[in-house]
């Protein structure tokens, strides 16, 4: 079941920092970047999506502007 990265909350991500997790290890562990989030490999660190990297994604509308959103995922 694919768990998405923009929906992490804060106690989450927490845990996950703990772990000293790497990207590689986020998306082995099934996390994914949104459907509608047409950027090549978006959780792959520093070549990923920073928005979503750094927690800055909170839905749909925040992302609708940028070149690689997917209007029907």
């Amino acid at each position: 079941m694919k768990k998405y990265f923009h929906l992490v909350t804060n106690d989450e991500w927490k845990a996950l920092k703990a772990r000293n997790l790497k990207w590689r290890g986020l998306q082995d562990e099934g996390y994914a970047q949104p459907d509608w989030c047409g950027y090549p490999n978006a959780l792959d660190g520093m070549m990923g999506c920073w928005s979503l990297l750094h927690r800055k994604v909170s839905g749909k509308q925040y992302c609708s502007n940028c070149e690689c959103f997917r209007t029907q995922p």
